[in-house]
């Protein structure tokens, strides 16, 4: 697989944005921890962006973007090595090493504006109150998994920016509460 590209990423990373929303961090990162569970993504590169509300991931294999509101997950701290960067420590629901710790190795450019962007986390912004609808996309399910679930899944994508919304399951839309991309509410289309 082609590595994806810094505007690649930002366009995926923007299209999740809300009004008024900024980037304050945006950047590349390898994810170091082997022991951490890929799932859906077999790449440990990932891009990453900070905004006043959210901590966003951009997994290069999958391409798609996953969003944490930035109070939410249990370590995100920044681990600084003296002239080469250093560590973003990540573990959305605080599992530990073997289970969710991601320590995301970032170059020091990214590691300044993260530092700035990361230091009241504890104070963000909420997310204004919005919703997006969704659309079936089908997906061609890889080699691995086809044998378990067919050769292709239905899943929900939202309309606003593409990201995962939920799955079709025997022929009925099952939505999830919240786009796991921006973060609005999903809504049944009319």
């Amino acid at each position: 697989m082609s590595r994806m590209d810094a505007a690649t990423a930002r366009a995926m990373v923007d299209r999740t944005l809300y009004q008024g929303e900024t980037v304050r961090a945006f950047g590349a990162a390898r994810d170091m921890n082997a022991l951490t569970p890929t799932l859906v993504d077999s790449s440990p590169n990932f891009w990453v962006a900070v905004t006043e509300s959210r901590f966003i991931q951009v997994g290069e294999a999958s391409g798609k973007a996953t969003s944490h509101r930035l109070a939410e997950p249990q370590v995100l701290e920044l681990r600084k090595k003296l002239f080469v960067g250093g560590w973003l420590r990540f573990d959305p629901a605080g599992l530990g090493p073997e289970l969710g710790l991601a320590l995301l190795k970032v170059d020091r450019s990214l590691m300044r504006a993260l530092d700035v962007a990361l230091a009241d986390r504890a104070q963000a912004k909420p997310l204004p109150k919005e919703s997006t609808t969704y659309s079936v996309e089908v997906v061609k399910n890889p080699a691995y998994v086809a044998s378990f679930v067919g050769e292709e899944s239905h899943v929900l994508v939202c309309d606003t920016c593409g990201g995962y919304c939920g799955e079709v399951v025997d022929g009925e839309a099952q939505p999830q509460p919240d786009c796991t991309a921006c973060l609005r509410q999903v809504m049944n289309p009319a």
